[in-house]
C-alpha cells in the first residue's frame, strides 16, 4: 500500500470514530500522529521536488545568459522564454508544497483539539462542568 493510500486509510479510521468517548478520542489521537508523521513526509518531499525545480529553472536561465547570441537584451529575453517552462513547474511544486505545509499545520491544530477535548472528558468525569 503506497503513502497516500495508507493515509487515506487513517483519516478513514480516524473520521469513524466517535469523539463524544474519551477511548475513541485516544485512538483518534494516535491516529492523528500517524497522520502527522506521513504529511510531513509529504510535505518534505514536496519541498525538495521545489527546490529542485526552482535550481532547474535557475540553471536555464544562466545557461541561456551564458552561452546566448546576441545582446544583452536578447539574451534576457530568450532565457525568460527558455526558463518559461522551468518556472511554470516550479510554481506546481511551491502550490503542492504549500498545500502539505497547509495539511500538515492543520493536522496539528486538529491534534491539539483533541487534546483539549480529552481533558474536557476527564474534567467532567471528575464532576466539573
Amino acid at each position: 500500500m503506497s503513502n497516500y493510500d495508507t493515509l487515506k486509510q487513517l483519516y478513514k479510521q480516524a473520521d469513524s470514530l466517535n469523539e463524544e468517548l474519551p477511548g475513541d478520542v485516544i485512538k483518534k489521537m494516535k491516529l492523528y500522529g500517524q497522520i502527522f508523521e506521513l504529511v510531513g513526509k509529504f510535505h518534505a518531499s514536496s519541498l525538495a521536488d521545489w527546490k529542485l525545480a526552482e535550481a532547474k529553472r535557475r540553471e536555464a536561465l544562466a545557461s541561456a545568459y551564458q552561452y546566448g547570441e546576441g545582446t544583452q537584451k536578447e539574451k534576457e529575453a530568450r532565457a525568460e522564454i527558455a526558463a518559461a517552462p522551468h518556472r511554470q513547474d516550479e510554481a506546481q511544486k511551491e502550490a503542492d508544497c504549500m498545500r502539505w505545509r497547509n495539511a500538515k499545520d492543520s493536522t496539528q491544530e486538529t491534534i491539539n483539539i483533541l487534546k483539549v477535548q480529552l481533558k474536557d472528558h476527564h474534567e467532567v468525569n471528575k464532576g466539573g462542568a
